[in-house]
């Protein structure tokens, strides 16, 4: 059995209304310094279309800088609490597992385990989604019979990993949103069987999805798509201004994350700019993930761009370099 308080290196609550309501809403969020903007946008984005609910937000962080974290506690109002829990370097997860994917992406499957008793539902969502419209209809899910609610991943995941798990097609979903029935969770010890897998040496595509997958089969409620749009933005695509009307998240995958210059878009902007983070001078593109500014270049060179294309070439042989 894992000691999972042994991780918890220090717990903070920000709280500047001390009348709890038994109607507030519990949202979890897992990052790391690297990702404490956009989980600050996010934060923003959920309050802002939901702004007559009480909301708790248990931020679950790992070597994230003061500075964020001031910018982080100016989101607490009246109605909005937040919890910090500083996760400490013992959470040690099998190098096979942490190539592509930071231990913090982990931290959503210990977070049930250390998070009150006292809650049934809490609402996990990934730092690189945005909420566009209210959680009402989704906290109102019911989950008696049920470990989590989740959307079904998209096609070409589910051919792959289907298969490779003997999941029925169309049943393996996408951890970016997930709501824990918490009591459910940890009856069946789903933290510690998850942790064991990520452990025993076994490389997944997806670590913590993949697990989660396996160890949920026929425990899951399906959520329509609107919960996790799938997103995959282009240079200058603007691919989250084309999804359906009624999305209430949309999820950036890949590496062409939003709060990157040469990616952003005017619906993250518009949340940027309603957040402590407005005044933060954006990086171009991923320092960690130079593939992407290289892809941009030949773009431009094929649009007979050839200065800016060089430009960029450039830029991306020093993100290269820098990387090494």
């Amino acid at each position: 059995m894992i000691n999972i308080n042994e991780f918890l290196q220090n717990k903070k609550e920000i709280i500047l209304n001390n009348k709890t309501s038994p109607e507030q809403w519990h949202v979890l969020l897992c990052f790391d310094d690297d990702y404490a903007l956009p989980a600050g946008v996010n934060i923003h984005s959920i309050i802002k279309n939901n702004a007559d609910k009480a909301l708790h937000f248990h931020l679950f962080m790992q070597n994230v800088s003061d500075a964020n974290k001031s910018k982080i506690a100016q989101l607490a109002s009246d109605l909005v609490s937040l919890t910090e829990y500083d996760i400490n370097d013992k959470l040690q997860i099998h190098t096979n597992n942490t190539k592509y994917f930071p231990v913090s992406a982990c931290l959503r499957i210990i977070a049930p385990l250390i998070i009150s008793k006292d809650i049934n539902k809490l609402l996990y969502v990934d730092s690189d989604t945005l909420c566009l419209g209210s959680l009402e209809q989704l906290f109102n899910t019911n989950l008696t019979d049920q470990v989590v609610a989740a959307v079904p991943d998209v096609e070409n995941t589910q051919k792959s990993q289907c298969k490779k798990f003997e999941i029925e097609y169309g049943n393996y979903f996408n951890s970016g949103v997930i709501l824990y029935n918490i009591e459910n969770w940890n009856q069946l010890d789903v933290t510690n069987k998850a942790l064991n897998l990520l452990n025993e040496g076994v490389a997944y595509k997806f670590p913590d999805q993949d697990v989660l997958n396996l160890l949920l089969k026929d425990k899951v409620y399906y959520l329509p798509r609107k919960y996790n749009n799938i997103t995959v933005l282009t240079v200058e695509g603007n691919e989250d201004l084309k999804i359906s009307d009624n999305a209430i998240f949309i999820h950036y995958v890949s590496g062409s994350k939003p709060w990157f210059r040469l990616y952003l878009t005017p619906v993250y902007q518009q949340y940027i700019n309603g957040s402590p983070w407005r005044d933060t001078s954006l990086l171009l593109a991923n320092n960690k993930s130079p593939s992407t500014t290289r892809r941009y270049a030949k773009i431009l060179s094929n649009e007979g761009k050839y200065w800016r294309a060089f430009l960029y070439y450039t830029l991306y042989l020093k993100h290269k370099i820098w990387k090494k």
